[in-house]
């Protein structure tokens, strides 16, 4: 390509003879170059370019024409973006942002409620929180998040066990609760757990062995549409023989201090006795 002179002011800003150029530069990205912008550009170049070796008319033509394909791809990728944004709306989604001044990964589950555009490109608003599409890392299915929902509960339940040493059979019903909770789960629930939650259910298993050994009979409930096991009914279960092991804790701990009150006591119900003695003999005289 031919060599360009073009004029420059003392701040290194190019100087053009149109006036579209200062109208330009304002209310606009500076990055951003748009068929204006190039147009603009491509005037000043023809204004300034060497007349001993001027540029052909086809070069220019090349030019403008390769400038828009790009534009053109760049308006489509953006147009992609905005309906990728809309079809994500009312969808669970999991955003994964870098801190900028520390560099820490973090994630951010939860639904998408509406897009809003800013500048031009689209954002994911998730509970009042603002996302870059390119923030997105995962689009979570209802049967995904349900399973892991699942998940969770029966984890904090098998996690809240005490050591399997305190093993008896006032554990009964908590271990049944978690059984009966495990058998309400689907097939894909269930290899979810087997996947994700080894570890308790591992621990489940032992606690279950373990009361067997003791004489427990579990029943082997399956999960029906007129009859499963309610999680509420579960923790209050649990709830329930925890706090039977909390009053004996105590009951032990009382009978264990020393008793300054029994011998009063003892004195009261004497005295109650002799006076009751003493009307009697009172009334059959």
């Amino acid at each position: 390509m031919a060599g360009i002179l073009a004029p420059v002011d003392e701040n290194g800003n190019l100087i053009t003879n149109t006036s579209s150029g200062d109208s330009l530069k304002k209310g606009k990205d500076k990055n951003a170059v748009d068929s204006d912008m190039f147009l603009t550009l491509l005037v000043a170049e023809m204004q300034n370019q060497d007349p001993l070796e001027p540029t052909s008319n086809t070069e220019w033509v090349s030019q403008y024409a390769t400038f828009t394909q790009v534009q053109q791809m760049s308006e489509m990728a953006q147009s992609i973006d905005v309906l990728r944004a809309n079809s994500l709306i009312g969808k669970e989604v999991i955003m994964k942002t870098t801190s900028q001044s520390t560099g820490d990964v973090s994630y951010t589950q939860g639904t998408v409620e509406y897009v809003e555009m800013e500048e031009g490109k689209p954002l994911l608003i998730i509970d009042g929180q603002k996302f870059s599409i390119s923030d997105l890392d995962t689009i979570v299915s209802p049967e995904y998040s349900k399973a892991y929902e699942m998940y969770d509960t029966l984890k904090g339940m098998i996690n809240g066990l005490p050591s399997i040493s305190f093993a008896d059979e006032s554990y009964k019903n908590v271990i049944q609760g978690a059984l009966d909770y495990y058998n309400t789960m689907d097939e894909y629930q269930k290899h979810y757990m087997d996947v994700y939650g080894s570890e308790q259910m591992e621990t489940l298993v032992e606690w279950k062995h373990a009361l067997e050994l003791l004489g427990v009979k579990f029943e082997n409930n399956t999960a029906t549409d007129d009859k499963k096991t309610s999680l509420d009914d579960i923790l209050e279960s649990f709830n329930t023989k925890m706090n039977a092991i909390l009053d004996k804790l105590n009951l032990l701990t009382e009978n264990k201090a020393p008793s300054t009150d029994g011998g009063d006591e003892g004195k009261e119900e004497e005295t109650d006795k002799e006076q009751e003695g003493e009307g009697s003999k009172t009334e059959n005289a």
